[in-house]
């Protein structure tokens, strides 16, 4: 990036979080408190902003909560900077500065935007009150004997301080302004510099390398523009690789991490926008993959839920991703999430400046309800976006980043609303049964060989996939995640019709004794023939149902003909819920498992089932499945070759792979 350039384009302060034009359409904004058809009432949101900037502005301490290990400190303002903390059992080196950091940095924001909108001495007031405090602490990272190395504290002080440095710059003396701007400069850039020849995407890097970016535009002026450049010059770079990179290479670490990182990436293409008008960043390829991920591994039944994948939560704040999307390259869809999950946040407020109308992700992206992303591994099977629709979402992947977890050919599930089939999300840090459960392979839906799971993160990938309106599947290869054990395993997952799925298990073993369990869990009540499965207990028929709220799904083992189901926890982490364990029992060298899921929805009466048939020699399967209106015939060859098949009543001959006809019940015509 050019400097020169930059410095002759560079607009004057504020630039950061808004700009004197941006505040003036804010209040336009706000000012309009008679909408209509579900418009955003940017009214309400600035009113409750304006309550939170008045408490932050006269409060004389906050508390900081961690949920995860049950800590809560209060921190006295004035700040000064926080004391080491005491280690909570079985954690060394535990993180307490980053939701520190993180909480100062959102109280500059809410203060910022409050005294851009009203000019009250009181927000500049204590704005400035924490640019002091902040520029006396000896460093802005939390570790002495590792300095800047993984800290993100240090990215959030840089971030808070560039923020509140920008918004209140016309209001501080020439003195105030340089102990402000040594402090970015000596205890972030320089600092922050230690990763100047660092290239990792990891989401701590990212967010570092942003505020090393944010921070130098703050305060690059004509006579320091030989100190900065550096800084600038080099987290441009950065930033830009990662986006190439993000769209060729695998490594993900889940949707909470990507959305950490892109969220840092995202608010350096807008501001480098709005400080300078170069849109060279916001108009980035990458700005059009990121959204559809997570439009694709958003939950059914109209709730904002995402798929768990690695270390990652239900619930996510992708509101800024969605706004600063949505106004910058007129994405109906991002839009349409807003206004499907309003929330009344600042995010909302500041970035959603341009409102594209809102498209419902069925009518934009039409048939197009399965999605395949090849290059991380992951891939999402959906019936629509609506209430009673179902999503199940696949991972086979080569990412190993230290977030992912070792659950190679993992799927969860997805129906009205509902995680029928799930993963137990972030993992637990502690030694002891809840990490081993929550990283392992045996808390997720995956397989394990002689009752051990996965000894490698990542190591598989798609060999195959396709995707249609009626008929997609995907096909995955985790061997390689095992010991030698395991030389071969393929995962096929097909979706039929947008109405129920088969997977396809072939395991290639070293020793044919080698005992293989395939996992299903879910915090849902476990039935089979009409009783309640509990732990401990078997089940006697070939269908398994997990039943939910208000929706089910009927889990039936269609080959081998002989598999044990068992219901089981797992001691220590219970907390997680229970899971079904089918062990084949046969004795092969290769081994197959077919398994039928059919999301339900009861809401409408009592659920119907579709019973099934399935024929099965060597490598060729042939699957019958039917209901009040249709008949389908599922021929498979999971050798994968082109070879001549037929279903046993000889109604359908097929050439190839695989293949899938639906006939209309009651007659031979074709659906």
């Amino acid at each position: 990036m050019d400097t020169f350039q930059v410095l002759k384009d560079l607009k004057p302060h504020p630039r950061i979080l808004f700009n004197n034009e941006e505040i003036v359409e804010m209040k336009s904004r706000v000012d309009v408190t008679e909408v209509s058809g579900g418009a955003i009432r940017f009214d309400e949101i600035w009113r409750e902003i304006e309550l939170l900037a008045e408490k932050y502005a006269s409060e004389k301490e906050f508390s900081v909560s961690y949920p995860s290990c049950d800590i809560v400190l209060n921190i006295p303002l004035p700040l000064v900077q926080l004391e080491p903390v005491e280690d909570p059992p079985g954690y060394t080196d535990y993180p307490y500065w980053t939701m520190y950091s993180r909480a100062i940095e959102e109280r500059i924001k809410v203060l910022s935007v409050a005294y851009g909108m009203t000019r009250k001495d009181s927000f500049a007031s204590k704005i400035k009150e924490y640019l002091f405090s902040l520029s006396a602490f000896s460093r802005w990272y939390e570790f002495p004997k590792r300095g800047a190395e993984g800290s993100l504290s240090i990215a959030h002080f840089v971030l808070a301080v560039s923020i509140g440095y920008d918004s209140i710059y016309n209001t501080l003396a020439s003195e105030e302004i340089w102990i402000v701007n040594q402090a970015i400069f000596e205890k972030g850039l320089k600092l922050l510099g230690i990763d100047l020849n660092n290239h990792d995407s990891h989401n701590i890097i990212a967010s570092k390398r942003v505020a090393m970016f944010i921070g130098a535009l703050t305060i690059l002026e004509e006579d320091n523009k030989g100190a900065i450049d550096p800084f600038l010059q080099n987290s441009s770079e950065y930033i830009i690789r990662y986006m190439n990179n993000r769209l060729v290479e695998p490594e993900i670490e889940g949707l909470l991490y990507l959305n950490v990182a892109a969220r840092h990436v995202l608010m350096a293409a807008d501001i480098l926008k709005r400080s300078t008008g170069n849109d060279e960043l916001i108009t980035h390829k990458y700005f059009s993959l990121l959204p559809e991920l997570f439009l694709y591994m958003l939950g059914t039944g109209g709730q904002s839920s995402f798929v768990n994948f690695s270390d990652s939560f239900y619930k996510l704040d992708v509101s800024y991703l969605m706004a600063v999307i949505a106004s910058n390259t007129d994405h109906p869809v991002c839009s349409w999430y807003i206004h499907q999950f309003f929330e009344k946040k600042l995010d909302i407020l500041l970035e959603f400046r341009k409102i594209p109308p809102p498209i419902h992700p069925d009518f934009y992206y039409k048939n197009k309800c399965s999605k395949i992303f090849p290059t991380i591994g992951w891939a999402a099977f959906r019936s629509g976006w609506g209430k009673k629709d179902h999503l199940l979402a696949f991972t086979s992947s080569e990412s190993a980043k230290d977030h992912n977890h070792f659950d190679q050919n993992n799927f969860v599930l997805h129906t009205a609303g509902e995680w029928l089939i799930t993963n137990p999300g972030y993992q637990d840090y502690v030694e002891g049964p809840k990490r081993e459960y929550t990283l392992g392979t045996v808390g997720h839906n995956s397989m394990l060989a002689d009752g051990k799971g996965q000894l490698n993160r990542g190591r598989s990938r798609f060999v195959d996939w396709y995707s249609s309106e009626g008929f997609s599947f995907i096909i995955g290869e985790a061997a390689d995640a095992y010991d030698s054990c395991i030389s071969g395993w393929e995962r096929k997952i097909i979706h039929i019709d947008k109405r129920y799925f088969v997977i396809i298990d072939k395991v290639r073993k070293e020793k044919p004794e080698t005992k293989l369990s395939f996992l299903f869990h879910t915090p849902s009540r476990i039935e089979a023939g009409g009783m309640v499965l509990r732990p401990g207990d078997r089940a006697q028929e070939r269908t398994v149902k997990f039943i939910g709220e208000h929706s089910e799904a009927a889990i039936s083992v269609c080959y081998p003909f002989k598999a044990d189901s068992k219901v089981c926890h797992y001691t220590g982490a219970e907390q997680y819920g229970t899971f079904l364990e089918v062990v084949p029992q046969e004795i092969q060298e290769v081994q197959y498992m077919a398994t039928l899921i059919q999301p339900l929805d009861p809401r409408e009466g009592k659920p119907k089932q579709s019973p099934y048939t399935l024929k099965h020699s060597g490598a060729l399967f042939d699957l019958k499945v039917e209901n009040e209106d249709t008949v389908d015939y599922l021929l498979m060859n999971e050798e994968r070759t082109c070879v001549h098949q037929s279903t046993e009543d000889g109604i359908v001959r097929l050439a190839g792979e695989q293949g899938w006809v639906s006939f209309n019940q009651g007659s031979k015509n074709l659906r």
